[in-house]
């Protein structure tokens, strides 16, 4: 008669899960924003593709509602928000967003506010200096003066 033996091999992955090593935490994320910090002058300098798009777009809208122009420049502002956070410029995103949100509201009411846009690529373009020079109160002014613009429309929309 023959014996059965179960044989169960030693996995070495489960043995290097537990076994402690690698870079300390400290070790690793400072080495992460070393690594983000290096992408910042290529991020900026994206942003300031992005926000040339956006005014062309503006200058092609020529001061009439289009759904359609709207409906284009708020897609390419809202794929826009999130790759100047990775960077440590929250403050671009935050007028970013609030950006699409006026276009939103805008698209929603079928008009057209050239001035508030203008407000919100001429806030992008200041945040662009001062984020890139790290003035905090600048961009914190620039950041209080949008979200007086986004509260008029939000009141103009609930009332519309």
């Amino acid at each position: 008669m023959s014996v059965v033996k179960i044989h169960t091999p030693k996995v070495k992955l489960a043995s290097l899960l537990r076994t402690p090593g690698g870079r300390p935490v400290v070790e690793a994320l400072a080495a992460a924003d070393k690594g983000l910090g290096g992408l910042r002058d290529d991020c900026l300098a994206e942003l300031r593709q992005t926000l040339e798009r956006a005014e062309a777009s503006v200058v092609s809208i020529n001061g009439l509602f289009d759904a359609a122009q709207v409906s284009e420049l708020y897609e390419f502002i809202s794929a826009s928000i999130g790759g100047a956070t990775t960077c440590g410029l929250e403050a671009i995103d935050t007028c970013l967003i609030s950006l699409a949100d006026l276009l939103d509201t805008l698209k929603t009411l079928q008009r057209w506010d050239a001035n508030a846009v203008a407000v919100h690529l001429r806030a992008f373009r200041l945040l662009l200096h001062t984020e890139a020079a790290c003035d905090a109160a600048g961009t914190e002014a620039i950041l209080s003066g949008l979200r007086k613009v986004a509260a008029h429309y939000a009141r103009n929309k609930a009332t519309g």
